[in-house]
């Protein structure tokens, strides 16, 4: 069965291997997500040795069709994340 995670889990992963509370290492998680949103937010990014880098990617303006009146429409440009993966990660997700 393949294993999920999620901000509780981390938590309690943090709980049980460094012998602190719960609301700690809730608190710790949290800290860390803000930290890695505020740098993102401001058009930064965010280098995780051995795991990958998240970044900014700019999309640009483009035409659109609305789907119910088939009217061609705008589309804004906008800023989204995106995950880069490190090649020690892609190698330990194909077992090498």
């Amino acid at each position: 069965m393949a294993k999920f995670v999620n901000r509780e889990s981390l938590a309690q992963v943090l709980c049980d291997n460094l012998n602190i509370s719960k609301k700690d290492a809730s608190y710790a998680i949290e800290l860390i997500f803000n930290e890695m949103s505020e740098s993102l937010a401001s058009d930064g990014y965010v280098d995780i040795s051995g795991f990958g880098k998240f970044e900014i990617f700019f999309r640009k303006e483009r035409m659109g069709i609305n789907p119910v009146t088939k009217e061609r429409i705008m589309i804004p440009a906008t800023k989204l994340p995106k995950f880069r993966p490190s090649q020690t990660l892609k190698n330990k997700c194909n077992n090498r």
